[in-house]
């Protein structure tokens, strides 16, 4: 038995230098086979392409303040050769690769060392492989173990030779190489195992991090300190054999501790935004032609994400929703979107979801759909009617409830919060979110006419084409749209789809995304000029006084849905747009009693709204909305849209009023501004005075449909 054992190793030490001498033969002769035509250097060799590293992404906020890193698991922090010290550079040399500088890219003793082990043992178990051969291994080839793929190795080790310096193959192994505990490259390692930098690192460390190369886990200096001590000692034996140290050097190194806790890198956790940014970026074919490139760029490409996000104002929203929502144990909660309307950079937004990520994120719907709106949804027919030419002193019957039989659609019966408001103009029916006036108005002006304005202002969710509900809001949309379609009111009506990043930059400093500010004109300047006049009444003595901020012109509207399961308040001023919505996340559960009221459009988002607006804009100067004209806007006159049986006949005599404003322009031109206004007909008689304040905070609605 002895005697064929003896044969058997003889055999395999024969076989071992057999393939090393054919290895050697390949690489001088270049056989006219395709393994010696892959060995042969006559000609331009041909490149070997080393896999990028895999880097993590990271993401900034408008400060420069990292608030996300993305990561594909693998911590690793690029360092450049010079930047790393000799000790340690000596180390890992001492412990891999002792004649690196001196030798060739492949060790053929090494391999014939290696094949003798492997033989013996019936597999691959020894790698003889030089730092060229191990940079390989790892940035080109698979972890499988095979004798061909052992070959391959030695191939692409002399091409990589041939197009990279000694220097650059060193500097891009070290940081390649495992360390152990997800710590991928030199510096990472220092930072995991010292939380220190690969600079800072003295020759004790540095022998323990060269001794992980071998063996991550079994040298684990918290999982298995007396292996990971025993194996450091020997890495520093090995640095003063090679003179790198000096035995007195030698043996403080020796005495220094391990450490004993571990320093692992915790990204921030992911916000509703940066999830946001992630699901945009992820479509994006700057990134990459197909999904898994961009995924693959976003989590490993060491990519620079500078966003939009503000930091002062997402503090300000985040205390604002603090400040006003009362405790509810996370059931009823807020989301908040606010937007530059120059340019529709977002500048903070709360999710409304406490779960975000894994959660449905309300504000910008990532994870499910949007929220119905309610008469938040009103600003579409009114600018709807401005620009088919109707004059917003016009008037209309606001009588409820109203019994709408529209073609094509249910029969529905619609209410007001309060029953019998008569003959009313627009303006009265904007500020006290009269339901069955807009209603009327959206039937009269035309239903296509609503959805198409929708659509054109930023809102991308579906809108039904024959239900005259649209109007009062009962698609479901987002914070996101709906701050999108009311910035085109604080911007002139001009559109800038929102963007959450400013550009995205590579690590060689490649700018691969830049956003453009560029905008489209949606809506004629004056329309939007006269609905801001509109708008205006809602904070001033509508349903949205909570939301008035002082000495500082503003505009908006309250949104309430059925059984009060969403409320909304969207306003803006001319620096700044702002969106909130509060309700439930999981679904629309009646809000009757949250923090002892019933919860509208113009208590709690209005409430939060006016804290975020009135913190944000502090240091703001006060704008003016601009000053609208009506000419060519058609003379005041009575609406009788049709499919609205119960309509009230027109008054008899009509005489208009426009509320004031607190701005400082001047007045509108060919309006009478009479001080009260009385509106007569055969079965009613309203009266309003332009100077009355109104302090119901919303209206709801009754029937079924969405109100203010």
């Amino acid at each position: 038995m002895y005697r064929i054992y003896k044969l058997a190793a003889l055999f395999s030490v024969v076989a071992a230098a057999g393939a090393v001498i054919a290895v050697g033969v390949l690489l001088i002769v270049g056989a006219a086979t395709p393994l010696g035509r892959a060995f042969s250097f006559q000609g331009p060799p041909e490149p070997v392409h080393l896999r990028p590293l895999s880097t993590p992404s990271k993401v900034y906020d408008s400060k420069g303040n990292l608030i996300a890193v993305l990561s594909d698991s693998n911590y690793r922090i690029p360092v450049p050769l010079s930047q790393i010290p000799p000790v340690v550079i000596h180390a890992v040399l001492d412990v891999e690769d002792n004649t690196f500088y001196s030798s060739g890219p492949v060790d053929l003793r090494g391999i014939l060392r290696a094949l003798r082990t492997d033989l013996l043992s019936g597999g691959i178990v020894q790698g003889g492989s030089t730092i060229t051969q191990q940079l390989v291994k790892n940035a080109v080839l698979t972890p499988k173990r095979t004798l061909g793929r052992k070959l391959t190795e030695a191939v692409l080790s002399f091409r990589l030779a041939k197009q990279m310096s000694k220097n650059q193959i060193l500097g891009r192994y070290l940081n390649t190489i495992y360390f152990g505990d997800g710590a991928y490259g030199i510096q990472a390692a220092a930072h995991t195992y010292f939380g220190e930098s690969v600079s800072r690192l003295d020759a004790a460390q540095a022998a323990l991090l060269a001794s992980l190369i071998e063996n991550p886990a079994g040298y684990n200096p918290i999982a298995h300190p007396a292996a990971a001590r025993y194996r450091r000692n020997v890495a520093i034996e090995q640095m003063v054999q090679n003179n790198d140290l000096t035995p007195a050097q030698a043996a403080i190194a020796k005495a220094k501790p391990l450490p004993t806790t571990l320093h692992p890198f915790v990204p921030p956790p992911m916000s509703a935004f940066v999830n946001q940014v992630v699901q945009n970026l992820s479509a994006n074919p700057a990134l990459g032609s197909t999904r898994t490139q961009r995924i693959g760029a976003l989590y490993g490409g060491g990519l620079k994400i500078y966003t939009t996000l503000n930091p002062t104002l997402q503090a300000d929203a985040k205390a604002a929703v603090a400040a006003r929502m009362p405790p509810t144990g996370g059931r009823f909660t807020a989301a908040l979107v606010s937007m530059d309307p120059k340019t529709g950079a977002v500048r903070a937004l709360i999710s409304g979801n406490p779960t975000t990520p894994l959660g449905f994120d309300v504000a910008t719907g990532l994870g499910g759909t949007g929220r119905q709106a309610g008469s938040s949804f009103k600003i579409f027919t009114l600018l709807s009617a401005l620009e088919s030419g109707i004059n917003p002193a016009s008037t209309l019957d606001g009588t409820g409830p109203c019994r709408i039989n529209y073609p094509g659609a249910v029969p529905a019966i619609i209410a007001n919060a309060e029953p019998g408001y008569g003959i009313m103009n627009i303006y009265k029916a904007t500020a006290d979110s009269v339901n069955c006036a807009y209603v009327r108005l959206g039937i009269y002006v035309g239903l296509a006419k609503v959805r198409a304005m929708a659509h054109r202002l930023g809102v991308t969710s579906y809108i039904p084409k024959q239900s005259p509900a649209i109007v009062i809001g009962s698609s479901s949309v987002t914070p996101l749209e709906m701050a999108t379609a009311y910035s085109v009111l604080a911007n002139g009506g001009i559109l800038h789809r929102a963007i959450l990043v400013d550009k995205v930059v590579t690590a060689s400093n490649r700018v691969l995304i830049s956003a453009s500010t560029k905008g489209q004109r949606v809506v004629p300047k004056n329309d939007v000029a006269v609905a801001d006049r509109v708008l205006q009444g809602v904070i001033q003595h509508g349903t949205g006084t909570a939301a008035a901020l002082p000495g500082r012109p503003a505009a908006g509207k309250t949104g309430t849905t059925d059984n009060f399961g969403d409320a909304w308040f969207d306003g803006y001023t001319p620096q700044l747009v702002t969106s909130v919505w509060v309700g439930d996340p999981a679904g629309q559960v009646p809000m009757t009693n949250v923090g002892g009221i019933t919860v509208f459009g113009g208590t709690y988002p209005a409430m939060i709204w006016h804290n975020f607006m009135a913190s944000a804009l502090a240091s703001q100067p006060v704008l003016q909305f601009p000053a609208p004209s009506f000419t060519g806007f058609r003379k005041p006159s009575y609406i009788l849209p049709p499919y609205a049986p119960g309509t009230l006949p027109p008054p008899t005599t009509t005489t208009t009023t426009i509320p004031p404003t607190t701005t400082t322009t001047t007045a509108p031109s060919k309006v009478h501004t009479s001080a009260t206004t009385t509106t007569t007909s055969s079965s009613t008689t309203t009266t309003t005075s332009s100077s009355t304040t109104t302090t119901t905070l919303a209206k709801t609605k009754v029937g079924g449909k969405p109100t203010a």
